[in-house]
């Protein structure tokens, strides 16, 4: 049986959703720059990022009890808090795009760089590392930690399944 809730805000765009630390399900609301959030009973609390027209995309539960994701447009890795607080890190790439977000298991968070054709990662205090995929313009898009504690991401314009080693 389904079951649909409408979200508050008119031609939100849900792109990618998580559950929460604390049992909530965390969603990117990526057209309108907010982060939401809905109980499993369909009450909402929507959080508009600091930094308009970031689009964020992707997002994870990080290690450290908050939700991560990617600003898409801004070329930022985004933090919010179960109340709503944000922080912001800039990725060292300029025109970046970072689109997926994934905890990894070295207690980091790992993202994809749609147009920096790389997969980068950052600590929980902020400290940036980033990796040049072998293929040119191979576009990483989504980013998961797979069973084998790899990082396993997609490549849109190879046709290629790529991973790295934390």
């Amino acid at each position: 049986m389904f079951t649909e809730y409408t979200i508050p805000t008119n031609f939100s765009l849900p792109y990618n959703i998580t559950t929460g630390p604390d049992g909530a399900l965390w969603f990117t609301e990526g057209n309108v720059s907010k982060i939401g959030r809905v109980t499993t009973s369909g009450a909402f609390t929507e959080y508009p990022i600091p930094t308009v027209g970031g689009n964020p995309q992707g997002i994870t539960t990080g290690p450290d009890g908050a939700l991560w994701f990617a600003e898409y447009n801004t070329g930022k890795i985004g933090r919010v808090t179960t109340s709503g607080a944000f922080t912001e890190y800039t990725i060292p790439t300029p025109g970046s795009d970072p689109i997926g977000i994934t905890t990894g298991p070295d207690g980091a968070l790992w993202f994809a760089e749609y147009n920096g054709n790389k997969i980068g990662r950052v600590s929980t205090s902020g400290a940036f590392t980033e990796y040049t995929l072998p293929t040119a313009s191979s576009f990483p898009g989504y980013i998961t930690m797979g069973p084998d504690g790899g990082i396993w991401f997609t490549e849109y314009n190879t046709g290629k399944i790529g991973r790295i080693s934390p």
